[in-house]
C-alpha cells in the first residue's frame, strides 16, 4: 500500500537527516524510518528470523504520524510464520528471492490502518532494502472477509445497500496482503513500474525496465490513467479512511463498478496509481488465475436488487494480470 499516512511519515521523519554515501555520489538525507540502523538487521540471517516484532522506535513513528495510540506489536506464532512462508512460496520465485535478500524485517502491528505497507530502507553505502508491515487480522480472516472489508471502506454506508467480495474460503487474507505488498517490494528493488514511489529519492531509484506497454500504454502519469482508461468516481476513491474518505455514497457503487468493468484495471485500488496497479494485477493474477479462486464483487441494493462484477472476466484486465506476473517471473 502507498498510503497518504506513509507519505506524511516520510516527510516528518526527514526532519532527522543522516548524511549517507552512495555509489552514485552523495545521497540525500535519509528519513529515520528508512535508515538501516533503525532495524535489527543482521546480514546473512535467515529470512524467517526477520519475521517478528517491529523495533520499538519504528512503532513509535508509526503511532505518531498516523495518530494511533492503539498500534501494538504482534509477535507471530510458529504457525503464523509457517503460513507466511507457505504463501510466500506461491509467489513468482524472483519475488520470494527479493524477500530473502532485501527484506530487513516483516512485522505485524495490531490495529494497523489497512492491510499492510511496504517502505524503502537504505544502508550508508546507498544499497536499497525494504521493510514490510502487515495487519495480523489477515492471519485470522478469510480472503473474502479481508477483501470485503477493503472494498466497503471505499463507500459511505447507506441504509439498504451492502457489498461483498467472494474470493473463496481456502486462503486467509494474509495471501492477498503478501501478494500485494510483495509486488511493491519487487518494484522498489527492480523498478518494474516506471516509478514505484514518488517519495523515493532519485539516488535510490532502480533503472527502469521495459514493461511491454503494461503501464506506459495505460497510464499518462503516476496516478492519472490515460483518458480512455479513466472512469466516473475514480478520483474520489479512498480506502480505510485515508485521504479523508470515504467520499462515495454506497448508492453510487453500481456506477463505480460499472466504470471498473469497462476499464483495464482489476480493482478499484489498482486504479489509484501504476504502483498499485502492479500490486493488484499480481495479487489477483495469483488469487484468481493461478490459485483458481473466485473473484466476484456483489453490490446489493434496496428490494434485494443485486449486481455482480467479475473484473477478471474482462479480457483486457485478464491479459494485464498475466503480463504482470510474467514481468515478475523474469526479474
Amino acid at each position: 500500500m502507498k498510503s497518504p499516512a506513509k507519505a506524511l511519515l516520510l516527510a516528518a521523519a526527514a526532519l532527522l537527516p543522516l548524511a549517507a554515501c552512495s555509489k552514485k555520489g552523495p545521497a540525500p538525507a535519509v528519513p529515520e524510518m528508512a535508515r538501516l540502523q533503525t532495524f535489527a538487521y543482521v546480514p546473512g540471517a535467515s529470512f524467517e528470523s526477520r519475521i517478528g516484532p517491529m523495533p520499538e522506535r519504528l512503532l513509535e513513528i508509526y503511532r505518531e504520524i498516523d495518530g494511533r495510540t492503539d498500534y501494538r506489536n504482534y509477535s507471530p506464532t510458529a504457525a503464523d510464520k509457517a503460513l507466511t512462508l507457505e504463501y510466500l512460496r506461491l509467489m513468482p520465485a524472483p519475488v520470494e528471492r527479493v524477500f530473502r535478500e532485501k527484506c530487513v524485517g516483516l512485522y505485524f502491528v495490531e490495529n494497523l490502518q489497512g492491510n499492510g505497507v511496504t517502505s524503502w530502507v537504505a544502508d550508508p553505502e546507498g544499497n536499497l532494502y525494504f521493510h514490510m508491515t502487515l495487519n495480523p487480522a489477515a492471519l485470522a480472516r478469510s480472503l473474502s472477509e479481508t477483501l470485503t472489508e477493503r472494498e466497503r471502506s471505499c463507500f459511505i454506508p447507506e441504509r439498504g445497500w451492502s457489498l461483498t467480495v467472494d474470493a473463496g474460503s481456502k486462503y486467509k487474507g494474509l495471501a492477498y496482503a503478501l501478494f500485494h505488498e510483495g509486488a511493491h517490494a519487487a518494484d522498489y528493488i527492480y523498478g518494474v513500474t516506471p516509478l514505484v514511489d514518488e517519495g523515493l529519492p532519485e539516488a535510490y531509484r532502480p533503472s527502469g525496465r521495459p514493461d511491454g506497454g503494461l503501464f506506459t500504454e495505460t497510464w499518462g502519469a503516476y496516478s492519472k490513467p490515460l483518458p480512455r482508461n479513466d472512469f466516473l468516481f475514480r478520483d474520489a476513491l479512498t480506502f480505510y479512511g485515508f485521504g479523508g474518505g470515504p467520499k462515495i455514497a454506497a448508492s453510487d457503487a453500481d456506477g463505480v463498478y460499472a466504470g471498473l468493468a469497462g476499464s483495464p484495471f482489476v480493482s478499484l485500488y489498482g486504479a489509484k496509481s501504476w504502483a498499485e496497479d502492479l500490486a493488484e494485477l499480481a495479487a489477483y493474477g495469483l488469487i484468481a488465475g493461478r490459485l483458481g479462486q473466485p473473484y466476484r464483487i456483489t453490490v446489493s441494493g434496496p428490494l434485494g436488487v443485486k449486481k455482480t462484477v467479475e473484473p477478471l472476466k474482462n479480457p483486457a484486465a485478464a491479459r494485464r494480470a498475466a503480463a504482470a506476473l510474467a514481468l515478475l517471473e523474469k526479474l
